[in-house]
């Protein structure tokens, strides 16, 4: 009997692994919501995005208001709504809010317009935290994120632990005040956070900071540049060569990352004020004889679904690296940086929802 029980208990595990290996991923996309509202982040994307040859990379819910001047402002429910519709279309899991804590209320639009939907479509969220700004917070942060944890619709992995992206390390807060946010939250009578660093020297940092995995915020190629590598070259050489293979190779704790692009040209003709490195490259083409900058580096919906799948078959290929079982994309809505699945504005005024479409057709097929 003693046998048999330990031969059914084998069995069983077996079983369960076999389930779980075999559990499609959740997946989520990056919001960067410089979008809403009329203060200065939003006047500097408009000037970026200003530009004839840029305007297909609009959101949806901007509208053209002559050459070279565009107007973009999303803070409405309504719009919110039809976004998280969208996002279910996409088949997308949940959305990763940059968090902006109280030092940019504009930033924190996107987010609060979310948590006020009634009809959130299945669609949670998590947080992505700055390093540098919770270190000006410091600790008193930890119960404004744990308030976060006990949302009902807030993303957790591994049966019920929050969610939480940090990009780039802090450097004051350490090991010990990253523990009392895990006491904190589990104080709270939550189950401990799981912890994900994104950054430069990711992996040593990690352990520094008792961190559990780590991912990318985005995968730049040659970083701010006039001349942006491809799509495809950003995808098989920087991330699945320089990200999932050195993951692989190194059995590095990760949620897998994807990427629907890089290119940062409006904003090497427009630098806004945060990127104060970038020296401005105007663009002596009048408005009126622009045509749209889609080449080699802008991703075609087909494209990012095939990206996608690769994510998701790395992912269930290296559960033993990625226990959370999360992908988590660039993004979706980094229009000017270029990274985006948002819907965008077609020439008609209508939205253009191809990219959401191809990555939706995806995820429904799963496995």
């Amino acid at each position: 009997m003693k046998r048999l029980l330990t031969w059914l208990a084998l069995l069983l595990g077996s079983l369960a692994a076999t389930v779980a290996a075999g559990e499609p991923p959740i997946v989520g996309a990056i919001r960067w919501d410089g979008w809403y509202g009329e203060g200065g982040v939003v006047k500097a994307v408009e000037a970026s995005l200003g530009p004839p040859k840029y305007h297909f990379r609009l959101p949806w819910f901007a509208r053209v208001m002559g050459e070279g001047n565009v107007s973009i402002n999303g803070d409405s429910q309504a719009i919110m709504e039809q976004e998280i519709g969208y996002a279910a279309q996409a088949g997308l899991n949940y959305w990763a809010f940059l968090d902006y804590l109280d030092e940019a209320p504009g930033m924190s639009i996107g987010l609060n317009r979310y948590l006020a939907a009634k009809d959130k479509k299945g669609l949670r969220y998590c947080l992505v935290e700055e390093g540098a700004r919770l270190d000006k917070a410091g600790t008193k942060a930890w119960s404004r994120l744990v308030e976060h944890f006990r949302h009902p619709d807030y993303q957790t992995v591994l049966n019920g632990r929050p969610l939480l992206c940090l990009f780039a390390k802090t450097s004051t807060l350490g090991k010990a005040e990253w523990d009392e946010l895990k006491r904190q939250t589990l104080a709270a009578g939550l189950k401990e956070p799981y912890l994900v660093l994104m950054g430069w020297e990711a992996e040593k940092d990690r352990e520094s900071l008792g961190f559990d995995a780590i991912s990318e915020y985005a995968c730049s190629g040659k970083g701010y540049t006039t001349d942006p590598e491809t799509y495809a070259r950003l995808t098989s050489h920087h991330v699945k060569e320089k990200l999932w293979a050195k993951w692989r190779r190194e059995r590095t704790p990760c949620i897998t990352f994807a990427t629907a692009g890089w290119d940062t040209r409006p904003r090497q003709e427009h630098p806004p004020s945060w990127c104060s490195w970038v020296k401005a490259t105007p663009d002596p083409t009048p408005p009126a004889q622009q045509k749209p900058l889609i080449d080699a580096t802008t991703a075609t919906p087909d494209e990012i679904a095939a990206h996608v799948r690769d994510a998701i078959a790395w992912t269930q290929a290296n559960r033993d690296l990625n226990p959370a079982n999360a992908i988590l994309l660039y993004a979706w809505n980094e229009h000017d940086e270029g990274g985006w699945l948002q819907p965008t504005l077609s020439a008609d005024g209508r939205p253009d929802a191809s990219r959401i479409e191809a990555v939706g057709k995806v995820l429904r097929q799963a496995p």
